[in-house]
């Protein structure tokens, strides 16, 4: 195992990387092509958004994941437990979307009929996609659950993932005889909310199931954070670290849904190998673009790392000539102005978006080489 990169069918991941969300198949906005060209390498797909509206069986057929999506670069799956997760907690009181131990019922959005996910089930959803990475079946559980709820979560993700570590090695039943980068690699999810120590029973029960990632779920949600500074970290940082100690080395550390820059170089500082997030995406829709230092308004810094951000949709720069990043060579920085992504970004113009969303990714693509720079 070399902890500088990751092995894969399709090609190997550099580490630390980061890796944009392609929810439904798709980074919003923007081509598979733009993204290489912003130098996104990697990508995370939704299991539960892709089966529901493609059908995983379906692209079983069409020869795969990779060939459906016209990308030859790393995949990694989730398990499809945040979606269900976040589904269930909208509907609290419908008693048809429930979680118990046999794995998540509910209600199928598209035509109205219950649907289980098991950990078997998503196991085999995405061996039917064919990704490089997968993930096994989590119970995630907001930050401000009571303790019984929490511990009850922690059990039932270490039965669930017990059940689909089984499911997977039936699945490769030659996995004894490859080497890493011939078959899927698989992680499991640490929970436990807000509590370090269902966190350090979490992590112990499932590295007595040898993973080879081990990611940090559920971000306790609802707990007070502090981003001023490297010495006003916040419990968000403290656990993150806390959690990181408990992985051994020798295994990949995936913080999912991880984030903002600064925090992801946090993270790596504190041996994180793997992030991915909404964020550049999204905030390049709102016209919240990230920038070198000195090229936009408010800093942010992380040690030696630093950089500002542009609030495009703001009359500073109505009229403003200057390219988003003039330290910046994407298409965006090459050739609009300020001003002219202002216009498009304020009549929702998707040419606006895209343009928006293939900086934001450049930054995040320049930024990880920063970090491993350091």
């Amino acid at each position: 195992m070399n902890k500088n990169e990751i092995k894969t069918k399709h090609g190997n991941i550099n580490l630390p990387a980061f890796m944009p969300d392609a929810t439904y198949g798709s980074i919003k906005s923007i081509s598979f092509k733009d993204a290489t060209d912003s130098g996104v390498k990697e990508i995370v797909t939704t299991t539960m958004h892709i089966e529901q509206n493609i059908g995983s069986e379906f692209i079983k057929d069409f020869g795969g994941i990779h060939k459906f999506f016209g990308w030859n670069r790393p995949i990694l799956t989730d398990s499809g437990g945040w979606q269900v997760f976040s589904l269930i907690q909208r509907t609290k009181g419908n008693s048809k979307n429930f979680i118990t131990e046999a794995g998540c019922s509910f209600i199928d959005s598209n035509n109205g009929q219950q649907f289980l996910l098991t950990p078997e089930s998503s196991m085999q959803i995405q061996f039917n996609l064919g990704s490089d990475l997968m993930t096994v079946l989590d119970d995630p559980i907001l930050g401000d659950a009571s303790f019984a709820e929490r511990k009850e979560c922690v059990r039932i993700n270490t039965v669930w993932a017990k059940r689909a570590k089984q499911k997977y090695i039936d699945l490769t039943p030659t996995l004894s005889l490859k080497g890493e980068g011939d078959h899927p690699l698989l992680g499991s999810v640490i929970q436990g909310g807000n509590d370090y120590e269902l966190r350090k029973q979490s992590a112990n029960e499932l590295l007595e199931l040898d993973f080879d990632i081990y990611n940090f779920g559920g971000l306790p949600l609802h707990t007070p954070v502090s981003w001023k500074s490297e010495s006003e970290e916040g419990f968000f940082h403290d656990i993150l670290k806390y959690v990181s100690d408990l992985i051994p080395d020798n295994k990949y550390k995936y913080a999912m849904g991880v984030g903002q820059p600064t925090d992801i170089a946090y993270c790596v500082d504190v041996g994180w190998d793997l992030f991915d997030t909404v964020l550049p995406t999204r905030n390049a829709r709102h016209g919240y673009l990230y920038v070198s230092e000195g090229q936009g308004e408010d800093t942010k810094r992380y040690k030696k790392l630093s950089h500002d951000v542009i609030r495009i949709k703001k009359e500073l720069y109505e009229k403003d000539d200057r390219p988003i990043d003039e330290t910046c060579s994407c298409e965006a920085c090459s050739t609009v102005s300020r001003a002219y992504l202002r216009h498009l970004i304020r009549i929702n113009e998707p040419a606006g978006f895209r343009l928006a969303t293939i900086h934001n990714l450049t930054f995040y693509s320049k930024w990880m080489e920063d970090i491993k720079q350091q």
